[in-house]
C-alpha cells in the first residue's frame, strides 16, 4: 500500500503517527514520554530493593537540598553532569553541573527534593573516569549515582511531579539466577502517595527469567507518588535489569 500524502492544509509533520510516536517526538501538548531503566549486578535474596546502582535499600532525601556531585577519581575535573529531580515544591528542575574537582566535589545552586535522572554529557567535557555520586553535602548519603563507563544513571526509581499523573504503560524484569526452575526471583512495586501519606505495595509475582507487563488501560500513579520496582533473588545473587515505559501528562492541561 502506498501512504497518500496529507491535504494541503494539514502542515503539521506527523500529525498521522501514531500517538505513541508523536508523544515521544514531543508533539503531543503536555504529554512527555518517561524511560526509566534500572540495574544491578548483583542482587541479593535481602529485601527486595529497589534496582538501581547500589545492592541496598534506596532513601530519598527527606526535604530539598542542595547536592554534592562528586567522584570516586581524583581525575574527573572536567565533566559536565546533569541532574533531572524536583523541587521543594514537587515542580520539575534540571542543573547541569560541571565537576572541576573529582573528590571533593562541587555543590549544586538548585535544592532537589527527589532526583530522578543523571547524565553525563557534552562533547565539550570529559566522559567521567570514575564512579559519579550525587548525594548529601556529607557524602552520606548517595541519591543517584552514574557507574564507570555508563555514562547515565541505571536506577529504577521514579517520582511523579506535582499537577501531573504518571500512566504506567510496560515494565520488563529480568533475572539471570542459576538452579533452573527451582529458583525464582520476587517482584514487587512500592509506592509512596505524598499527599496523604500512605505507603503500600501496588503487586508482587515471582518470575523465572523474565517478568513481563503491558497495560492495556494504562496503571496511573498521581502527583508526588514516589515508586520503587524492587527485586529480590530467590536464593543466589544475582543480575537484574527493569525496563519501565509510560507517558506523563499535566492534570487540567486545558485550563493551564
Amino acid at each position: 500500500m502506498v501512504a497518500t500524502r496529507p491535504p494541503a492544509s494539514i502542515t503539521r509533520v506527523g500529525a498521522y503517527e501514531p500517538f505513541e510516536l508523536q508523544v515521544a517526538r514531543g508533539q503531543i501538548p503536555w504529554h512527555s514520554l518517561v524511560n526509566i531503566f534500572g540495574y544491578q549486578a548483583a542482587v541479593t535474596t535481602a529485601g527486595p530493593y529497589a534496582i538501581w546502582e547500589n545492592a541496598s535499600a534506596y532513601v530519598f532525601p527527606t526535604s530539598a537540598q542542595q547536592m554534592l556531585v562528586y567522584s570516586s577519581s581524583a581525575s574527573d575535573t572536567n565533566c559536565r553532569i546533569v541532574i533531572t529531580g524536583l523541587d521543594a515544591n514537587w515542580s520539575p528542575i534540571s542543573e547541569a553541573i560541571i565537576l572541576t574537582n573529582g573528590t571533593t566535589g562541587v555543590t549544586t545552586t538548585n535544592s532537589f527534593l527527589r532526583i530522578n535522572s543523571l547524565l553525563a554529557t557534552d562533547a565539550t567535557y570529559s566522559n567521567p573516569v570514575g564512579t559519579i555520586y550525587v548525594a548529601k553535602s556529607d557524602k552520606t548519603v548517595t541519591y543517584g549515582q552514574i557507574n564507570v563507563g555508563v555514562g547515565k544513571s541505571q536506577m529504577a526509581v521514579y517520582s511523579v511531579p506535582n499537577g501531573y499523573t504518571f500512566y504506567l504503560m510496560r515494565v520488563d524484569a529480568y533475572a539471570n539466577e542459576p538452579g533452573g526452575g527451582n529458583n525464582y526471583a520476587h517482584y514487587q512495586v512500592s509506592a509512596t502517595d505524598n499527599v496523604n501519606g500512605t505507603t503500600y505495595i501496588v503487586l508482587q509475582a515471582p518470575f523465572l527469567g523474565n517478568y513481563n507487563a503491558r497495560r492495556v488501560i494504562p496503571f496511573p500513579y498521581t502527583q508526588k507518588t514516589d515508586l520503587q520496582w524492587q527485586i529480590r533473588a530467590g536464593t543466589s545473587t544475582t543480575p537484574v535489569g527493569v525496563v519501565i515505559e509510560g507517558v506523563l501528562i499535566k492534570d487540567d492541561a486545558g485550563t493551564a
